[in-house]
Protein backbone atom coordinates (compact mmCIF):
# COMPACT_ATOMS: atom_id res chain seq x y z
CA UNK A 1 0.00 0.00 0.00
CA UNK A 2 1.41 3.23 -0.84
CA UNK A 3 2.42 5.53 1.44
CA UNK A 4 2.42 3.09 4.41
CA UNK A 5 5.91 2.21 6.48
CA UNK A 6 7.47 -0.67 5.76
CA UNK A 7 8.16 -0.58 9.63
CA UNK A 8 3.96 -1.02 9.45
CA UNK A 9 3.91 -3.57 7.14
CA UNK A 10 6.31 -5.72 9.08
CA UNK A 11 4.09 -5.23 12.91
CA UNK A 12 1.09 -6.22 10.53
CA UNK A 13 2.58 -9.35 9.70
CA UNK A 14 3.68 -9.82 13.17
CA UNK A 15 0.39 -9.03 14.32
CA UNK A 16 -1.27 -12.03 12.51
CA UNK A 17 1.35 -14.42 13.23
CA UNK A 18 0.47 -13.49 17.26
CA UNK A 19 -3.74 -13.94 16.17
CA UNK A 20 -3.04 -16.94 14.16
CA UNK A 21 0.51 -18.44 13.97
CA UNK A 22 1.32 -21.76 15.46
CA UNK A 23 1.07 -20.78 19.01
CA UNK A 24 -1.79 -17.50 18.12
CA UNK A 25 -4.45 -16.15 20.64
CA UNK A 26 -7.15 -17.32 18.83
CA UNK A 27 -6.05 -21.02 18.95
CA UNK A 28 -6.11 -21.06 22.60
CA UNK A 29 -9.16 -22.82 23.94
CA UNK A 30 -7.94 -23.02 27.78
CA UNK A 31 -5.30 -21.32 29.93
CA UNK A 32 -5.70 -21.40 33.68
CA UNK A 33 -3.50 -20.60 37.25
CA UNK A 34 -2.35 -23.94 39.01
CA UNK A 35 -1.12 -22.39 41.90
CA UNK A 36 -0.89 -24.47 45.34
CA UNK A 37 -1.38 -28.75 46.55
CA UNK A 38 -5.05 -28.32 45.50
CA UNK A 39 -6.36 -29.85 42.43
CA UNK A 40 -7.17 -27.85 39.53
CA UNK A 41 -9.48 -28.55 36.73
CA UNK A 42 -9.37 -26.24 33.69
CA UNK A 43 -12.48 -26.42 31.24
CA UNK A 44 -13.10 -28.52 28.60
CA UNK A 45 -9.22 -30.09 29.39
CA UNK A 46 -9.11 -33.59 30.90
CA UNK A 47 -6.73 -34.34 34.00
CA UNK A 48 -6.82 -32.73 37.99
CA UNK A 49 -3.24 -30.69 37.94
CA UNK A 50 -1.70 -29.41 41.07
CA UNK A 51 1.74 -29.04 42.27
CA UNK A 52 3.73 -31.37 44.74
CA UNK A 53 5.91 -31.14 47.90
CA UNK A 54 9.13 -29.98 46.48
CA UNK A 55 6.46 -27.39 44.11
CA UNK A 56 6.67 -29.25 40.61
CA UNK A 57 3.28 -29.00 38.50
CA UNK A 58 1.82 -32.40 38.56
CA UNK A 59 -1.47 -34.20 36.78
CA UNK A 60 -3.67 -36.73 37.53
CA UNK A 61 -5.62 -38.13 34.85
CA UNK A 62 -6.12 -42.08 33.81
CA UNK A 63 -5.09 -43.55 30.59
CA UNK A 64 -8.68 -43.38 29.03
CA UNK A 65 -8.66 -39.61 29.42
CA UNK A 66 -5.77 -39.35 26.85
CA UNK A 67 -3.45 -36.89 28.43
CA UNK A 68 0.34 -37.21 26.44
CA UNK A 69 3.21 -35.55 28.20
CA UNK A 70 6.11 -35.74 25.43
CA UNK A 71 4.24 -38.58 23.68
CA UNK A 72 4.09 -40.87 26.76
CA UNK A 73 0.38 -41.29 28.03
CA UNK A 74 -0.58 -40.55 32.13
CA UNK A 75 -2.30 -43.33 33.97
CA UNK A 76 -2.15 -41.75 37.72
CA UNK A 77 -0.12 -38.56 38.85
CA UNK A 78 2.86 -37.72 36.50
CA UNK A 79 5.19 -34.55 36.97
CA UNK A 80 4.99 -32.06 34.12
CA UNK A 81 8.69 -31.28 33.14
CA UNK A 82 8.87 -27.34 32.44
CA UNK A 83 9.76 -27.68 28.80
CA UNK A 84 6.84 -30.76 28.11
CA UNK A 85 4.58 -30.85 25.64
CA UNK A 86 1.68 -31.78 26.52
CA UNK A 87 -1.60 -33.70 24.45
CA UNK A 88 -4.95 -34.01 24.95
CA UNK A 89 -7.55 -35.40 22.76
CA UNK A 90 -9.04 -33.95 19.46
CA UNK A 91 -5.41 -32.59 18.21
CA UNK A 92 -4.72 -30.19 21.01
CA UNK A 93 -1.67 -29.25 22.88
CA UNK A 94 -0.85 -27.85 25.71
CA UNK A 95 2.34 -25.87 27.76
CA UNK A 96 2.93 -24.58 30.68
CA UNK A 97 5.34 -22.51 32.45
CA UNK A 98 6.17 -21.31 36.49
CA UNK A 99 7.62 -22.69 39.19
CA UNK A 100 7.65 -22.84 42.53
CA UNK A 101 4.24 -24.07 42.89
CA UNK A 102 2.64 -21.41 40.89
CA UNK A 103 2.03 -22.11 36.69
CA UNK A 104 0.41 -21.19 34.07
CA UNK A 105 -1.23 -23.61 31.31
CA UNK A 106 -2.20 -22.49 27.86
CA UNK A 107 -4.17 -25.39 25.42
CA UNK A 108 -4.36 -25.35 21.61
CA UNK A 109 -6.17 -25.84 18.87
CA UNK A 110 -4.51 -25.86 15.22
CA UNK A 111 -7.50 -25.90 13.87
CA UNK A 112 -9.69 -23.13 15.55
CA UNK A 113 -9.02 -20.52 13.40
CA UNK A 114 -9.91 -22.82 9.93
CA UNK A 115 -13.46 -23.79 12.24
CA UNK A 116 -13.89 -20.19 13.39
CA UNK A 117 -13.15 -18.78 9.85
CA UNK A 118 -11.24 -16.01 10.78
CA UNK A 119 -9.42 -14.71 8.13
CA UNK A 120 -8.35 -11.15 9.18
CA UNK A 121 -8.42 -7.99 11.11
CA UNK A 122 -10.48 -5.01 9.78
CA UNK A 123 -8.41 -1.90 10.43
CA UNK A 124 -8.44 1.80 9.39
CA UNK A 125 -5.83 2.98 7.00
CA UNK A 126 -2.34 3.83 8.03
CA UNK A 127 -2.28 7.64 9.00
CA UNK A 128 0.97 9.26 10.20
CA UNK A 129 -1.04 12.11 12.16
CA UNK A 130 -1.61 9.18 15.18
CA UNK A 131 1.91 9.04 15.73
CA UNK A 132 3.36 11.26 19.00
CA UNK A 133 5.72 11.00 21.31
CA UNK A 134 4.67 9.99 25.21
CA UNK A 135 6.43 9.76 28.36
CA UNK A 136 6.62 7.39 31.14
CA UNK A 137 5.47 9.30 34.27
CA UNK A 138 6.49 7.42 37.43
CA UNK A 139 3.08 6.81 39.87
CA UNK A 140 2.76 6.45 43.24
CA UNK A 141 4.76 3.46 44.69
CA UNK A 142 3.16 0.41 44.75
CA UNK A 143 -0.62 2.00 42.70
CA UNK A 144 -2.66 -0.58 42.13
CA UNK A 145 -6.02 0.13 39.93
CA UNK A 146 -9.07 -1.49 40.54
CA UNK A 147 -10.64 -2.28 36.67
CA UNK A 148 -13.73 -4.41 35.71
CA UNK A 149 -12.60 -7.69 34.23
CA UNK A 150 -14.62 -9.69 31.37
CA UNK A 151 -15.49 -12.31 33.46
CA UNK A 152 -18.96 -13.19 33.48
CA UNK A 153 -20.66 -11.62 35.25
CA UNK A 154 -18.25 -9.02 35.77
CA UNK A 155 -15.98 -8.93 38.34
CA UNK A 156 -12.82 -6.17 39.53
CA UNK A 157 -9.22 -6.48 40.25
CA UNK A 158 -6.96 -4.07 41.76
CA UNK A 159 -3.63 -4.49 38.81
CA UNK A 160 -0.82 -2.77 39.08
CA UNK A 161 -0.25 0.17 37.38
CA UNK A 162 3.36 1.87 37.74
CA UNK A 163 3.45 4.61 35.29
CA UNK A 164 1.12 6.61 33.48
CA UNK A 165 1.52 7.45 29.57
CA UNK A 166 1.50 11.39 29.32
CA UNK A 167 0.83 12.40 25.49
CA UNK A 168 0.13 15.76 24.14
CA UNK A 169 -2.67 15.38 21.10
CA UNK A 170 -4.69 18.49 19.35
CA UNK A 171 -2.65 20.63 22.03
CA UNK A 172 -4.12 18.66 24.38
CA UNK A 173 -2.12 16.54 27.43
CA UNK A 174 -3.78 13.45 28.25
CA UNK A 175 -1.97 10.98 31.23
CA UNK A 176 -3.27 7.53 30.52
CA UNK A 177 -2.68 4.92 33.48
CA UNK A 178 -0.49 1.86 32.32
CA UNK A 179 -1.84 -1.59 34.02
CA UNK A 180 0.77 -4.65 33.97
CA UNK A 181 -1.51 -7.14 34.13
CA UNK A 182 1.18 -9.51 33.01
CA UNK A 183 4.33 -9.27 34.66
CA UNK A 184 7.02 -7.57 32.38
CA UNK A 185 4.02 -6.07 30.26
CA UNK A 186 3.26 -3.03 29.45
CA UNK A 187 -0.51 -1.93 28.20
CA UNK A 188 -3.13 0.90 27.90
CA UNK A 189 -6.63 0.37 27.88
CA UNK A 190 -8.17 3.12 26.69
CA UNK A 191 -11.33 4.34 24.92
CA UNK A 192 -12.59 6.73 22.55
CA UNK A 193 -15.18 8.40 20.28
CA UNK A 194 -15.27 5.45 18.09
CA UNK A 195 -15.87 2.99 20.54
CA UNK A 196 -19.83 0.75 19.68
CA UNK A 197 -19.94 2.73 16.19
CA UNK A 198 -16.71 1.18 14.15
CA UNK A 199 -14.56 -0.15 17.00
CA UNK A 200 -15.49 -2.77 20.27
CA UNK A 201 -17.52 -0.92 22.72
CA UNK A 202 -14.98 -2.47 25.18
CA UNK A 203 -12.25 0.07 24.04
CA UNK A 204 -8.56 -1.50 22.69
CA UNK A 205 -4.69 -1.76 23.79
CA UNK A 206 -1.62 -0.25 22.67
CA UNK A 207 0.71 -2.27 23.83
CA UNK A 208 4.06 -0.43 25.68
CA UNK A 209 7.45 -1.38 26.23
CA UNK A 210 9.05 -2.12 29.49
CA UNK A 211 11.00 1.37 30.16
CA UNK A 212 11.79 3.37 33.04
CA UNK A 213 10.21 5.99 34.67
CA UNK A 214 10.97 9.24 32.54
CA UNK A 215 11.18 7.32 29.48
CA UNK A 216 10.20 9.08 26.05
CA UNK A 217 8.51 6.60 23.63
CA UNK A 218 6.65 6.40 20.19
CA UNK A 219 2.79 6.03 21.20
CA UNK A 220 1.78 5.10 17.58
CA UNK A 221 -2.03 5.06 17.76
CA UNK A 222 -2.02 2.61 14.36
CA UNK A 223 -1.02 0.23 16.29
CA UNK A 224 -4.50 -0.33 18.38
CA UNK A 225 -5.35 -3.42 18.75
CA UNK A 226 -8.29 -5.88 20.25
CA UNK A 227 -7.82 -7.41 22.97
CA UNK A 228 -7.63 -11.25 23.28
CA UNK A 229 -11.45 -11.51 24.79
CA UNK A 230 -12.33 -11.40 20.66
CA UNK A 231 -10.70 -14.54 20.14
CA UNK A 232 -12.27 -16.70 22.96
CA UNK A 233 -14.46 -14.65 25.64
CA UNK A 234 -14.43 -17.52 28.05
CA UNK A 235 -10.70 -17.93 28.33
CA UNK A 236 -9.43 -14.48 28.14
CA UNK A 237 -11.21 -12.55 30.76
CA UNK A 238 -9.84 -9.42 30.06
CA UNK A 239 -8.91 -5.82 31.97
CA UNK A 240 -11.34 -2.89 30.67
CA UNK A 241 -10.47 0.66 30.45
CA UNK A 242 -9.47 1.90 34.33
CA UNK A 243 -11.08 4.65 35.08
CA UNK A 244 -9.32 8.21 33.41
CA UNK A 245 -8.36 6.64 30.27
CA UNK A 246 -10.92 8.13 28.05
CA UNK A 247 -9.88 9.87 24.50
CA UNK A 248 -12.68 11.99 24.12
CA UNK A 249 -11.99 12.23 20.30
CA UNK A 250 -12.64 9.52 17.21
CA UNK A 251 -9.19 7.90 17.27
CA UNK A 252 -9.99 6.82 13.56
CA UNK A 253 -6.67 4.39 13.63
CA UNK A 254 -5.56 0.76 14.59
CA UNK A 255 -8.09 -2.35 14.67
CA UNK A 256 -11.52 -2.26 13.69
CA UNK A 257 -12.82 -5.31 13.99
CA UNK A 258 -12.29 -9.47 13.27
CA UNK A 259 -13.21 -10.41 10.14
CA UNK A 260 -14.88 -13.98 9.63
CA UNK A 261 -15.74 -15.64 6.17
CA UNK A 262 -18.91 -18.48 7.61
CA UNK A 263 -22.00 -17.67 8.24
CA UNK A 264 -23.42 -17.38 11.66
CA UNK A 265 -20.15 -14.62 11.83
CA UNK A 266 -20.85 -10.76 11.13
CA UNK A 267 -18.03 -9.69 8.71
CA UNK A 268 -16.95 -7.29 11.22
CA UNK A 269 -17.33 -8.40 14.76
CA UNK A 270 -16.87 -4.42 16.12
CA UNK A 271 -19.99 -4.15 18.77
CA UNK A 272 -18.95 -6.08 21.34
Amino acid sequence: MSGVPAAHHAWRERRWEEIAGAHGKAKVVANGKIVGRDGHTLPGVPGVWSTDEAGALTVTSAAADGVRIDGRTVDGTAEVPGDARLEFPGGRVGFAGGGDGAYGMVVLDQAAVERSGLRGVDAYPYDPAWVFEGRYRQAAPGRRIEVERLTSPHSTEAIPSPVDLVVTMGGTEYALAVLEDIPGQRLVVFTDETNGAGTPAIGRWLVLPLLPPGSTLSVDFNQATLSHHHFNPSVFVCPLSPPGNHLPMRVAAGERALVHDTPGHQRKDASS
